[in-house]
């Protein structure tokens, strides 16, 4: 067990303090600040170890709210199997988009909550509109905050037409290691439903993909807001054997 990486024993400590009821189905996990603590840990290796956890089955994290326990025992798992990172969103047609606004920021309170960052942190902002098949009508609202190393992207020849995680990865030394996905409903704003040409206060699907790289970090964070009644998500799941002690592997 002294040779596992330490995210993995904290994975491990949680689900047992899980388990034996010390954080019982509907209560509230510590804050990442707290567990940091606790742990004597980073943020990044923490939020490995929960990423973990919550791929168990076992919590959900949600922006603002934090880590709650949603089992005691790992239910039976339902993999969704893809085989590239485009195949996490698939968009069927082509795919174009148009960009409203390019800009260097950094992230305040509400945004650090929604996607998930560190306060303060530098990004690349770019927002956009994505049009499928040349509709009239925009798929989605999407923006993409990306670390600004990796801001030359806008160079690039397809930076209109492929996906800007594709790009980093065609242009430079960059390595997609792992990609996650995480799917809500939310109410638009006024400023985006006229965006989007929709009522005012109508609903989206909102899809927020994050892009780990070769060094643990976090490189790409998409949020992408599509309207209730034009995008609808799709995907086959296989039941998937695991071993019943997580903590060995093969």
């Amino acid at each position: 067990m002294k040779n596992l990486p330490i995210h993995q024993l904290i994975s491990n400590q949680l689900r047992s303090e899980i388990q034996n009821g010390k954080y019982p189905i509907g209560s509230k996990l510590p804050t990442e600040e707290e567990l940091c603590v606790r742990f004597q840990t980073s943020r990044p290796t923490l939020r490995q170890a929960l990423s973990t956890v919550c791929s168990e089955g076992l919590i959900v994290r949600r922006p603002r709210t934090g880590s709650i326990v949603i089992a005691s025992e790992m239910p039976v798992v339902l993999s969704h199997a893809v085989n590239t990172v485009n195949e996490l969103l698939d968009y069927p047609g082509a795919m174009t988009r148009t960009i409203l606004d390019t800009s260097y920021i950094k992230a305040d309170i509400g945004l650090a909550q929604t996607i998930q960052c560190e306060l303060h942190q530098e990004w690349f902002r770019i927002i956009s509109l994505r049009y499928q098949n040349q509709a009239n009508l925009p798929l989605c609202l999407t923006t993409y905050y990306i670390l600004p190393k990796f801001s030359g992207v806008v160079k690039h020849r397809d930076y209109l037409i492929k996906p800007i995680s594709a790009l980093i990865v065609d242009m430079y030394t960059e390595v997609i290691e792992k990609a996650s996905v995480e799917v809500y409903s939310q109410q638009l704003s006024t400023e985006e439903s006229k965006i989007l040409s929709t009522k005012d206060g109508s609903s989206a699907l909102v899809v927020k993909r994050a892009y780990t790289g070769q060094d643990e970090n976090v490189f790409q964070i998409t949020v992408s807001s599509h309207p209730e009644d034009r995008y609808r998500y799709s995907f086959e799941l296989k039941r998937e054997h695991r071993l019943n002690n997580p903590s060995i592997r093969k």
